[in-house]
């Protein structure tokens, strides 16, 4: 066994950088209550400065890098909200950011790294291969390699979004968190969140991916880290084609008693994300899109069972995402007769 035994629990994330995040909303959902039954809360993720919830995990990483230990370079190697987050705290930070972005990544997307004033180099077809080149520019140039899902500090950066929703629900426990889960960090912050605040027995984590860029759940099936040959998804910022192995172990341990791994279709993720843009006014990628298929979707049994008492809320993480626009929502709504 060469995985490393996981710690969950952390100390809360000491003030000892610049924060870069901003705390986010919970808000109840009429729509979301009324399907489920019980009140449904979402956690505004799509409100970050950059525009997803990696602005947490990823600006802290920056700002570590950069405070404590010095850099004047920062290196991502992704093709979406990871290194827009990174763009983000470099520009804030006063760093130097490089972002390492695979072919498939949209022309906007490298406009908006730009437009932050990252350098943006293209490389391969998939991130792994954007990755090996990010992480030997690092290292040949001394610059700080800003992981896009892994890392203790990516963690402990995420988790702080538990401590706002425990306070805003003033200790009303959830039944359940639902997240999406591409490589796994935003699904390592919760449980150590919800560990740090008394909440990791009894609290359950739904982690949705869809089908095709369901590594985890894969993974689970297999008992064992695996590979996917191929991210068929058109939810591409869940396109890790393997999870991180420790937050494949904390599901292993924990069981899914504690994290239910779950899957939707692409075509439940992106009415999810139709609904949601209906009901909210407020426009998220597929991504996020199968976390909110939980809610919107109770037949697909995500949310079953999860807790007798009907007064403990649901909360959904929306996560965001900035790989969208109205044009390409337009597009997938057509692709799958949702228009």
């Amino acid at each position: 066994d060469t995985m490393p035994r996981v710690v969950l629990a952390s100390v809360a994330p000491a003030r000892d950088v610049s924060r870069l995040h901003v705390r986010t909303p919970l808000v109840k959902s009429a729509p979301l209550s009324e399907i489920m039954r019980r009140d449904v809360y979402l956690k505004l993720e799509c409100a970050q400065p950059s525009g997803s919830f990696k602005l947490r995990g990823v600006g802290r990483a920056c700002a570590l890098a950069v405070e404590r230990d010095g850099a004047r370079l920062l290196v991502s190697s992704s093709g979406g909200n990871a290194g827009l987050a990174t763009a983000h705290a470099g520009r804030e930070l006063g760093a130097q950011t490089v972002v390492y972005v695979p072919e498939t990544t949209p022309e906007r997307v490298r406009d908006a790294l730009r437009a932050y004033g990252a350098e943006v180099e293209v490389r391969g077809t998939q991130w792994s291969e954007a990755n090996a080149a990010a992480t030997a520019r690092a290292a040949a140039c001394g610059g700080a390699m800003i992981h896009p899902f892994e890392g203790e500090d990516t963690w402990d950066g995420h988790s702080t979004m538990i401590d706002e929703i425990a306070e805003d629900l003033g200790g009303r426990k959830p039944a359940a968190v639902a997240t999406c889960v591409g490589g796994g960090g935003l699904l390592a912050g919760c449980l150590r969140g919800l560990e740090r605040c008394g909440w990791g027995d009894d609290v359950v984590v739904v982690a949705m991916e869809t089908i095709g860029a369901d590594s985890l759940n894969a993974s689970m099936r297999a008992g064992e880290v695996v590979t996917l040959p191929a991210i068929t998804s058109v939810a591409k910022s869940l396109g890790a084609a393997s999870p991180s192995p420790a937050v494949f172990k904390m599901c292993v341990e924990l069981g899914d008693a504690r994290v239910r791994v779950r899957a939707c279709d692409d075509a439940h993720a992106v009415a999810a994300c139709l609904r949601f843009a209906d009901d909210h006014r407020v426009l998220v990628e597929p991504a996020c899109g199968a976390a909110l298929s939980a809610a919107y979707f109770p037949e697909l049994g995500a949310l079953d069972g999860i807790s007798s008492d009907p007064r403990a809320p649901i909360v959904v993480v929306v996560c965001g995402g900035s790989v969208i626009d109205r044009a390409s929502m337009n597009e997938l709504a057509k692709a799958f007769s949702l228009a």
